[in-house]
């Protein structure tokens, strides 16, 4: 007798919880427990009933905020073309509030990282007011984007190709 998909995918999933530390939690999921960002945070700077902004507790960037949805998404990888107004909503927040800290256009980045280089396991936009603090991050948030980071461009642009028949 073999065993069922759901059965495989729950093995899956305590092997990877085993392994990795984390669990896989895909769109529409429970919150995890252990998802920092689903619990109450410190260190906010905006929040509605969809987003939540804050500090980065590691600062890579003299301003260095984090957007979050408050439902839970994996990484970019789980993200939808239906999910583009959430993307854009989530840059006009990051602008909005570095704006308001006297940064735009060249003296702003926003951005995700690249799965599998997730911190946490919840999507995240960085937006990031330069100079770079220490100026070693340059490279992984260039605005080009590079192997862990994606500009929120070359996301849209992605999502929109996806969207296309």
């Amino acid at each position: 007798m073999t065993p069922s998909r759901t059965a495989f995918a729950a093995a899956i999933g305590i092997i990877a919880t085993y392994v990795f530390g984390y669990r896989f939690i895909m769109r529409g999921q429970y919150k995890p427990k252990n998802c920092v960002f689903c619990n109450e945070l410190d260190r906010k700077v905006y929040e509605d009933d969809e987003f939540i902004a804050f500090h980065d507790i590691k600062p890579d960037a003299r301003v260095h905020l984090l957007v979050i949805p408050r439902t839970h998404f994996g990484t970019i990888k789980e993200l939808k073309p239906e999910d583009l107004p959430m993307i854009r909503r989530m840059q006009d927040i990051g602008k909005r509030l570095l704006e308001q800290e006297g940064f735009s256009g060249e003296n702003a980045r926003f951005g995700f990282h690249r799965p599998p280089f997730n911190s946490i396991h919840h999507l995240h936009m960085h937006c990031l007011g330069l100079p770079f603090t220490p100026k070693r991050a340059e490279r992984m948030f260039s605005k080009n984007g590079s192997r862990w980071f994606m500009p929120v461009e070359q996301l849209v642009e992605k999502m929109h190709t996806e969207q296309a028949p």
